[in-house]
């Protein structure tokens, strides 16, 4: 059964929290001559401010880490274009890029790198587009935001492989969207999750115009199944209530159950004020399993 971490904390707080938060979800071990990639979550024109996008403090706090465990260790931190998003602006808008430089890091836009394409049994795909940089790693980690979404209810590590797909107008596969989703992931599996719960975004407006929900929570863990099913639960949702979550674990990405390292799920939920007619139900049921 595979270890999931919950770590509370700030963004005044990450750069001394990051690493037991890390630690508790198993752990990252680097040589200098690794590629890492981190997928960041920029998703559409967002302040930091509103939950929706990656916090600049808190990837300088990863990267920070990762210069800890390894000086020359090939860092790139990696999003790609979507319909609405173009990351290329973003970072130089929301301050991301000058932490990339300060920490000897590259960022990548995968829509404008080469690609491999794969075979995979997939539920929609049967072969996918793969950035190079991302074939080409040896550690793959993937950051999201702790967030609603209107079409998934959860949006969060598993969702984050879905805006790897190189391909701009992702929007198309939005009527697939938990197949792709699992697709996605069958094929660009991260080796370890880092969820940003410290502000995230709540409401059915989500994962981009939604409520900014303040967490202070960190999870962490190699099975982005059971981070996400964690994330489910700190939301007040129950995983198996939410499709590509149950699906995933069918197509062998992970389990939903899992052992919680640092804090008790139970006080650290918060609700996230989707308007599911059960949602204080769940909530209770979740409990009770605690």
């Amino acid at each position: 059964m595979s270890i999931v971490g919950i770590t509370k904390s700030s963004y005044s707080e990450i750069h001394q929290k990051i690493a037991v938060a890390i630690e508790r979800g198993g752990g990252i071990d680097l040589s200098d001559d690794d590629q890492v990639v981190i997928k960041m979550n920029l998703c559409d024109f967002r302040a930091v401010e509103s939950g929706a996008v990656t916090h600049p403090i808190f990837l300088d706090s990863v990267l920070s880490y990762l210069r800890s465990l390894s000086g020359k260790a090939d860092l790139a931190v990696v999003e790609s274009d979507a319909t609405v998003a173009r990351p290329d602006t973003l970072i130089r808008w929301l301050g991301i890029e000058p932490v990339i430089r300060k920490r000897g890091a590259r960022y990548v836009n995968m829509t404008k790198d080469e690609f491999v394409t794969k075979r995979i049994a997939g539920r929609f795909f049967d072969e996918i587009a793969i950035p190079k940089v991302i074939a080409d790693s040896d550690h793959f980690i993937t950051m999201p935001k702790l967030k609603t979404h209107l079409l998934t209810t959860i949006s969060c590590c598993l969702k984050n492989q879905f805006g790897c797909i190189p391909q701009r107008l992702k929007v198309k596969f939005h009527p697939v969207l938990d197949d792709a989703i699992v697709d996605a992931s069958l094929a660009m599996k991260p080796d370890f999750c880092i969820v940003d719960g410290i502000l995230g975004m709540g409401g059915t407006k989500g994962p981009d115009m939604g409520t900014p929900m303040r967490s202070n929570v960190v999870v962490t863990g190699t099975d982005p199944v059971a981070v996400d099913s964690v994330c489910a639960e700190i939301m007040g949702f129950d995983p198996h209530s939410i499709s590509h979550l149950r699906k995933a674990e069918s197509a062998g990405l992970g389990e939903m159950s899992c052992r919680i390292a640092g804090e008790d799920v139970t006080q650290v939920m918060k609700d996230f004020e989707y308007s599911h007619p059960y949602a204080w139900v769940l909530r209770r049921v979740i409990a009770l399993r605690h």
